[in-house]
């Protein structure tokens, strides 16, 4: 089974998934994600306690579930550039125009402490997805990942001051040699 494939998944469940993932992003604007309860979740989700275990054991592992679909829709809707010079200008802006629109589940994820989900659902996609077409040092790719995904998370923290073109140029004038 493909991590980040969207057709893992029903389009049905697909929406039940997105919709236990929504109720609890939504629960951590109001409180801090170690109080919240799985009955909170069920009840914000509109849906049973059986369905939640029906797809999850743990809120952590609705988290890894939601951001999955998140990185699945990127894969399904805006692809990959896997030129020679990856990662392209082009690259970077889609990247940060996508992801963009779950800002509120990043902060979540960050505010409660839980970053380490991030890097590994990031190191997981480049493993899966843009390594085995690159031929670059791993080492290199994860260099780059992790530090996308660390200017992303401080843009949307700092109010995104620059806009998505002027970070994307930025960061395509940077070539890791390797």
């Amino acid at each position: 089974m493909q991590k980040f494939s969207i057709s893992n998944f029903t389009k049905r469940n697909k929406f039940t998934r997105m919709c236990i993932g929504e109720a609890t992003v939504n629960l951590m604007k109001e409180k801090t994600f170690d109080k919240i309860k799985i009955l909170d979740i069920v009840r914000k989700a509109g849906v049973s306690r059986m369905t939640f275990y029906k797809y999850y054991h743990s809120k952590e592992g609705v988290l890894e579930g939601y951001l999955q679909e998140i990185i699945a829709g990127y894969v399904e809707e805006c692809g990959e550039d896997f030129s020679k010079d990856y990662p392209t200008f082009q690259s970077t802006y889609t990247a940060l125009n996508y992801f963009d629109r779950y800002a509120d589940f990043f902060l979540c994820i960050v505010r409660a402490g839980l970053y380490s989900l991030l890097i590994n659902a990031v190191n997981s996609y480049m493993e899966e997805t843009i390594i085995p077409r690159y031929e670059a040092s791993p080492y290199t790719i994860y260099y780059y990942a992790g530090a996308l995904l660390n200017i992303f998370i401080k843009w949307e923290e700092s109010g995104k001051k620059e806009d998505a073109r002027t970070i994307a140029e930025n960061i395509s004038k940077l070539k890791v040699t390797e």
